[in-house]
């Protein structure tokens, strides 16, 4: 079993840093922890009169192998070290009558009576009920050999080392089912796309919901990596319905680090990335634009070749951007109390100039048990600030389509209004790249708080009193500026918009938690209140004619605009609440039969006065055959469980309000001789609107052979989402508006899913573990309609540019994904494009579309390998997808001369020198977006260190994103995949890198 080895870190002092005072900050934390530790040591005067002694001993497993890191405490104080790198400890202990208590994480916690021994020897064994097979399933824990829901976990163990800025890429390709992508590509101000077990939703939220140290609603990015000790991921309904009305999309359940008593520790962890890109688009160099201009335009060859070789690409680009991540950790404490702290610092480096993201976080976490041990408190507090720049995605557009001949910046004085740099305007929003970075800022300010106490009160053995209260707030501040040299806003001498957003959640919830054994039955029992309370406000300005560039979007009154009336001002503020009763019960009958049942009864304040509350109700039911006498002859078989379920969840994550008609101003007239403003409904109002509600039903299949060298979990499930939330066509009269808001037809999902996990090899020095999972989900749209409401299909996938068409249609009883538009056959010899024509009437007509390739994938699959050779160890993941089509928007615009001397084009344009035509949407463009990512590839040392400073050190270099194996001509396959418009990779975009990391972890 691996030894787990923290990784922890060192904050990297920057102008935020000192601007925030934070070095009095750490300096409190890290000294209120030691100094607390210094107290708790200190022995008392009688302790001082018995006779103390030192001893020394060694620490091994069932192998006999050293066990790193394994706390050695005195019993009934905090005096107490950990282990070396070859298990060896020394300690001061009180006399003969010392009980020395050895504890490490998945083994049973050993006390040895000390008497008149001087050298001890202690083999620890691993403890059957580890730590990594206890599942968090919200509200309480399970083990595995319990549980009758789908749900995953993974620890620290499975972690994957690299740079990571939010958290959540922990489990990309981790986790059957579960899909990850990064649509902005290697932005690092961008987000993740979160999407478990397919499309659940029209218009409501797709993502799943997040529950940290039981805060509900936690923003990932927020969170450093290194303090999390678990995941937890709710897949099914029977999983995820305690959860009501915001359990259809899954529940990922975070748990962070807490301290442990005994020896302080002290943790550092840094590392250092640079980056590439992975692939560039492939436009025409300067020379084969000329040449290309000869050929095809010659008459224009003359006035478009204006006589520079620029790489418009490397112009907008840093070569090796360098990143940095540093954290510094302390953690201790006593029996009665512990403690753990943590700072770390992230500056991560876009590959795009003037893009960022610096990440400053803090988190300090206190347990603390009283009156004889019943009363348990945790508190929790972290503080977190985002500093990012962003680099507009039309930088890239323009960088890869601008004429190369074009120098960046004017030499001849031609264009002296745009402060030196080369500026041609043209029909086709043609514009200087390096002048949109340099003569822009675009600056967002993300803060977070966030305070949660719990406790927990045992009444009596079987009962205990849970209680949480928390409070998060947020700040979010963007500016942007542009100055009078911007070349799209020429004449408005400087334009600034400025948006503030603050917002608050609060949430308290309590609970009694009943857990009784009496011969083969046991209990456990649960029931609860929770109320959730969130607003939010925004301001928004706008100005323009600045004098001077200087103020930036800080002095927004300073722009001539506002005087003349012409600036903006807008600011709204809105709140929701849920207000749930909820309760579960689970029993086990002597290991073998085990039932589970729960419900939510939960209330919105976002929904319709008719259908404010609704029923979430679940059941599963668990069969560890392996219990069975009948299989006692199969000793290979370690355990093998049969589970089914089937659970109701609801979507209500929808904007504010939808049932209910707004109120907006409008014109004004004169009454009484004065000047009256009218007011009146801009939408319909819907009393009988509701959550959506998602029926799954989930059976699987859990096995453990050979003493867990192979494990596995099989799961097969069917979900329909009913009463979908979107907008309807209605008649006008009797309603106020030809649309409405409302709760029609059904989403369709079914799949499988397979996790497979086998320690191969297992010797002294060697050991080899492998993880496979594979995953295959299909959708349908089984309904659009009802009686009150009718839809026939929805177009989705627009783009307004030039081309006006959509590129996707939904349609009842077929898959949501689906590409629409004519087939593509060739050209003829005369050049033209060749479609199939379905209503033979001999041109191209809607009558010719057709379904022409889907954005989803028939399966997904991860392939993950570990090593470990004494003091090395060598990790590696594979991750891909099969099946799923991507619309190349960048051919469709730029393989082809129709814009061709205003812009370039695309190298792949001159294979087929005959078409002159324009760009028409077709088949032709849609290609097979299948892959396979080296996602990430870890190489690691564990220093041996024998000195008494320092316990541990590991040196590492990570890849990740090192190779992508697929047929695609585009960028990167791995595009947008939720909501209505999956599958387009749009030519504005942010390029994808591979990344280059060097690693160091310190324990002290």
């Amino acid at each position: 079993m691996k030894h787990r080895l923290s990784n922890l870190s060192k904050i990297y002092r920057d102008d935020i840093c000192r601007k925030m005072n934070i070095l009095p900050i750490v300096l409190c934390m890290f000294c209120m922890g030691n100094a607390y530790s210094l107290m708790a040591a200190t022995p008392s005067v009688s302790e001082t009169l018995q006779q103390n002694r030192k001893i020394k001993g060694r620490v091994v497993d069932v192998n006999n192998e050293p066990m790193i890191g394994v706390s050695v405490l005195e019993k009934g104080t905090t005096n107490g070290v950990i282990t070396d790198f070859d298990g060896n400890f020394t300690l001061d202990v009180r006399g003969n009558s010392a009980v020395l208590v050895c504890s490490y994480i998945g083994y049973i916690t050993a006390e040895i009576q000390v008497g008149n021994q001087t050298d001890i020897h202690v083999q620890m064994s691993e403890d059957v009920k580890t730590i990594d097979e206890v599942v968090v399933i919200g509200y309480g824990t399970t083990t595995k050999k319990e549980l009758t829901g789908s749900v995953t976990s993974i620890g620290r163990d499975d972690f994957k080392a690299g740079n990571i800025s939010n958290p959540i890429q922990l489990l990309q390709g981790q986790i059957a089912g579960l899909n990850i992508a990064r649509p902005d590509g290697a932005d690092p101000t961008g987000g993740f796309e979160i999407q478990l077990r397919g499309l659940t939703t029209m218009k409501g939220g797709s993502g799943p919901l997040i529950v940290i140290d039981g805060v509900e609603g936690g923003n990932l990015a927020n969170l450093n990596a290194n303090d999390i000790e678990s995941i937890d991921v709710l897949k099914d309904g029977s999983a995820a319905a305690i959860y009501g009305t915001r359990g259809t999309n899954g529940v990922i359940l975070v748990t962070t680090r807490k301290g442990k008593p005994g020896h302080s520790l002290i943790e550092f962890s840094s590392y250092w990335t640079t980056q590439s890109v992975t692939r560039k688009p492939e436009f025409l160099s300067a020379d084969e634009f000329r040449s290309t201009l000869k050929e095809y335009l010659p008459n224009q060859a003359a006035t478009l070749d204006y006589g520079a070789s620029t790489d418009w690409f490397d112009e907008v680009t840093r070569d090796t951007p360098l990143s940095q991540y540093y954290s510094l950790a302390a953690s201790g404490g006593s029996e009665k109390l512990t403690y753990r702290g943590n700072i770390s610092w992230h500056d991560d480096k876009g590959i795009v100039r003037n893009s960022g993201n610096k990440q400053l976080r803090m988190r300090f976490n206190v347990s603390q048990t009283a009156l004889n041990d019943r009363l348990k408190l945790d508190y929790n507090i972290s503080y977190s600030t985002a500093k990012k720049n962003f680099s507009g995605y039309e930088v890239m557009k323009q960088a890869v389509t601008r004429n190369p001949t074009e120098p960046v910046y004017d030499t001849e004085g031609r264009t002296p209004i745009s402060g030196g740099y080369y500026y041609n305007d043209g029909p086709f929003k043609y514009y200087n790249p390096v002048a949109m970075q340099n003569e822009s800022t675009n600056e967002t300010l993300d803060r977070e708080f966030s305070g949660s106490v719990h406790a927990s009160l045992k009444i009596i053995d079987p009962l205990k009193i849970n209680a949480l209260a928390s409070l998060v707030e947020t700040n979010t501040r963007n500016g942007y500026y542009q100055t009078q040299y911007y070349p799209i806003d020429f004449g408005t001498n400087g334009r600034a918009t400025s948006t503030n957003s603050l917002s608050s959640s609060k949430q308290f919830e309590v609970n009694a938690d009943f857990n009784h054994s009496f011969g083969d039955h046991k209990i456990q029992a649960i029931a609860g209140y929770s109320y959730y309370d969130y607003w939010n406000e925004r301001y928004y300005g706008m100005n323009y004619g600045y004098d001077t560039d200087i103020f930036s979007f800080y002095n927004m009154g300073a722009g001539s605009a506002l005087s003349a009336g012409k600036a903006s001002l807008t600011s709204n503020k809105q709140s929701n609440k849920l207000i749930s009763f909820f309760g579960r019960v689970m029993y086990n009958f002597s290991d073998k039969y085990l039932l589970s049942a729960s419900v939510r009864y939960e209330g919105s304040s976002r929904f319709g006065a008719n259908n404010k509350w609704g029923t979430f109700p679940a059941v599963s039911l668990g069969w560890r055959i392996t219990q069975e006498e009948f299989m006692k002859k199969f000793r290979w078989l370690d355990d093998l469980k049969l589970r089914a379920g089937f659970g109701v969840t609801g979507n209500q994550d929808i904007d504010n309000y939808q049932s209910l008609s707004l109120l907006t101003f409008g014109s004004r007239f004169l009454y009484d001789g004065k000047w009256t403003s009218t007011v009146y409904p801009n939408s319909n109002p819907n009393p009988d609107l509701k959550w959506e509600k998602k029926e799954e039903f989930n059976v699987g299949l859990d096995f453990s052979v050979l003493k867990g060298r192979l494990i596995g979990t099989i799961d097969y499930y069917v979900r329909h989402t009913k009463d979908l939330l979107n907008s309807y066509t209605v008649p006008v009269p009797p309603n106020l508006y030809d649309t409405m808001f409302a709760n029609v037809g059904q989403i369709n999902n079914s799949g499988i899913e397979i996790s497979l996990g086998a320690s191969p090899v297992v010797t002294k020095d060697f050991t080899w573990n492998l993880n496979l999972t594979f995953a295959r989900n299909t959708n349908k749209l089984a309904s659009f309609s009802n009686n009150e409401y009718a839809m026939v299909q929805m177009n989705t996938g627009y783009f307004s540019e030039d081309l006006k068409t959509y590129t996707q249609r939904i349609v009842e009883d077929e898959p949501i994904g689906n590409f629409y538009g004519p087939k593509w056959l060739g050209f003829d010899a005369n050049g033209d494009n060749i479609f199939e024509d379905l209503d033979d009437d001999g041109k191209l007509s809607d009558g010719d579309n057709q379904v022409i390739g889907n954005a989803y994938p028939d399966f997904t699959f991860s392939i993950q390998n570990s090593f470990s050779y004494k003091n090395f160890d060598l990790s590696f993941l594979f991750r891909g997808s099969v099946g799923n089509d991507v619309l190349n928007m960048s051919r469709l615009y730029y393989e082809g001369f129709s814009y061709f001397g205003s812009n370039n084009i695309l190298k792949s344009t001159l294979d087929h020198p005959e078409y002159k035509g324009g760009a028409i949407y077709s088949s032709r463009f849609i290609e097979d977006g299948s892959f396979v990512k080296l996602d990430n590839l870890t190489l690691g040392y564990n220093v041996p260190l024998k000195g008494k400073v320092i316990s541990k050190m590991r040196i590492y270099v990570t890849g990740q994103n090192l190779l992508t194996l697929t047929k695609y001509k585009g960028m990167d396959p791995e595009v947008h995949l939720a909501g209505l418009e999956p599958g387009i990779e749009w030519y504005t975009f942010y390029p994808r890198t591979k990344t280059y990391l060097l690693g160091l972890n310190i324990t002290f």
